[in-house]
């Protein structure tokens, strides 16, 4: 995504996001990346940020909870690290973990 001021351009490619949702992923506990490479996949579309939250649970976690707690997370770091409020936020549970 691109900022335009005074000075030039700020550009933020989706790989920093990506690694910003990473960064605060691991620091919730009984998270775990459903793939190899990370937990997210972010996109860009319509100058929006749309970041896609692939993970496992651990089993007896509550996964409603611990959704939104991920969410609540990314969203907050997104808007202190960036300025941009980021609305879809969107995990998919893939599978559990013991």
């Amino acid at each position: 995504m691109k900022n335009i001021n005074d000075y030039g351009n700020v550009e933020i490619a989706k790989e920093a996001y990506e690694d910003m949702v990473n960064i605060v992923a691991n620091k919730i506990k009984g998270i775990y990346p459903a793939k190899k490479g990370g937990i997210s996949d972010c996109q860009i579309k319509d100058g929006e940020l749309i970041v896609n939250l692939n993970i496992k649970v651990k089993t007896g976690i509550d996964v409603n909870k611990i959704s939104i707690k991920l969410q609540n997370k990314v969203h907050e770091t997104i808007e202190e690290m960036t300025g941009i409020d980021c609305k879809n936020i969107n995990v998919n549970v893939l599978g559990f973990i013991n």
